[in-house]
């Protein structure tokens, strides 16, 4: 199953506007970058959208509106009219997707590099996320010319050698959209636990629209929904298909002896790996099990690091709370143990009110404890942020895995606990992840 932690970038905050045209006619890309991020939007001239009663393009007056970051909060449960599906045979002339990731010299650099290609240009991808075994996979398309340095580039090859089957063969956090210029197909994938954020909409005549944000889709689409994480969809087919299927997500009682050994080997190279950047990071540290542990197998492989080269051999933590919290005490003390350079945050419960409102544009969900939790995050990020940190390190996900919640002690037996922790997993899209990574990503 996936790590018990997750990265989220906090992206460089600036003002442009680029169009970028590729070699061929056919495609549009505009990059703008601004408070709320970077966005990507490509318009196809082959693939032109059906122009609306009132003489406008939607899709192309969405290329030039951007991010659509101005539009009020909307109702989060989506607008429940219907569309028509019987036009997803062609793809939606705009997609657009709001990328989170820092622009940097190294192989993350996704931002300047984006939209990707393959060597021809038939193949387009645009990505929000990290692929971390992307060396191993280049090595396996040996006989592919990449223009980049990214990581992500290597989704289009795989695409060309593959078709839509080689999704399972990445590992990382991902969300992509990529279109087939060869006959107008497209497909979309997330990744297995939905770590970054992922919508798809619908319009009344069928075209089919891809946001990181609903935001985005909010003006032109009828109905709206999460895309769901392990799945791609194909235009070809018309709908999702699952491509993670681990043997927990069956819910079965696992049969595979407990050793602590094969656990704490899993748990430190699910740290190690999200350490390979060269921009300057971080982690939250809040005193408890989780995040302390990933902050010290952190401390204890961040000399090594690009960043430490860089940017200095210590390693930042951050903690906020309430004046005189106990988590404050709890994360000072194991700062001081690790050895890190702490940074400690207070807020007051007014500024936590103030805030709200903020927060949930943000998140875009009105769920109660998510919105509490969100809150300390979202104001912490602008702190962390202000001090030329551009990416943190935290430990989400592992009351899910473990069954750490108070209410877990009450489980009946072994198979409701293990349902129960599947459950939670399957859900932490929703929650946790959704949390994570929105509220320290709107900052810009």
């Amino acid at each position: 199953m996936g790590p018990a932690e997750t990265r989220h970038y906090l992206s460089e905050s600036l003002t442009d506007n680029v169009v970028y045209r590729s070699a061929e006619p056919e495609i549009r890309i505009r990059r703008t970058r601004g408070a709320t991020g970077t966005v990507y939007s490509a318009e196809s001239t082959k693939l032109a959208g059906p122009t609306h009663s009132d003489g406008v393009d939607r899709a192309a007056d969405a290329a030039t509106r951007g991010s659509g970051a101005a539009s009020e909060p909307l109702g989060l449960e989506g607008k429940r009219v219907e569309a028509s599906r019987s036009g997803l045979g062609w793809f939606a002339p705009v997609w657009r997707l709001f990328s989170v990731a820092p622009k940097t010299r190294d192989h993350r650099s996704c931002i300047r590099d984006q939209p990707l290609f393959n060597e021809d240009k038939t193949i387009v991808v645009t990505v929000n996320g990290e692929i971390y075994n992307h060396e191993e996979l280049r090595n396996k398309l040996s006989n592919h010319k990449f223009r980049t340095g990214s990581d992500c580039e290597v989704i289009a090859h795989l695409y060309e050698e593959y078709g839509d089957e080689f999704v399972d063969m990445l590992d990382g956090v991902f969300s992509f959209v990529l279109l087939d210029m060869r006959d107008n197909s497209f497909i979309v994938a997330r990744d297995a636990i939905g770590i970054t954020p992922l919508y798809i909409g619908w319009g009344l005549d069928g075209s089919v629209w891809i946001s990181s944000e609903m935001k985005g889709l909010n003006d032109d689409c009828e109905h709206f929904e999460v895309f769901p994480p392990g799945h791609v969809y194909s235009s070809k087919k018309g709908g999702y298909k699952r491509w993670y299927n681990p043997p927990w997500y069956a819910e079965a009682i696992p049969s595979v002896p407990y050793d602590p050994l094969v656990l704490r080997k899993a748990f430190e190279s699910a740290v190690i790996k999200r350490l390979l950047t060269d921009v300057p990071f971080g982690v939250l540290l809040s005193g408890g099990l989780d995040s302390s542990l990933v902050a010290a197998v952190t401390a204890r492989h961040f000399a090594g690091t690009k960043a430490a080269e860089h940017w200095g051999g210590q390693l930042r933590s951050f903690c906020i709370g309430l004046e005189g919290s106990p988590d404050l005490k709890a994360a000072k003390e194991v700062a001081d143990y690790l050895g890190t350079v702490h940074h400690e945050f207070h807020f007051s419960v007014q500024d936590g009110i103030d805030a709200i409102e903020d927060v949930i544009y943000h998140i875009e969900t009105y769920d109660v404890t998510t919105i509490r939790a969100s809150t300390p995050m979202f104001l912490m990020a602008r702190k962390i942020k202000s001090l030329g940190v551009k990416m943190v390190i935290s430990g989400e996900g592992s009351d899910e895995i473990f069954g750490g919640y108070l209410y877990f002690h009450k489980a009946p037996d072994k198979k409701e606990f293990h349902e129960e922790t599947c459950r939670k997993i399957k859900a932490l899209h929703q929650y946790d992840c959704l949390r994570a990574n929105k509220a320290t990503s709107a900052w810009g």
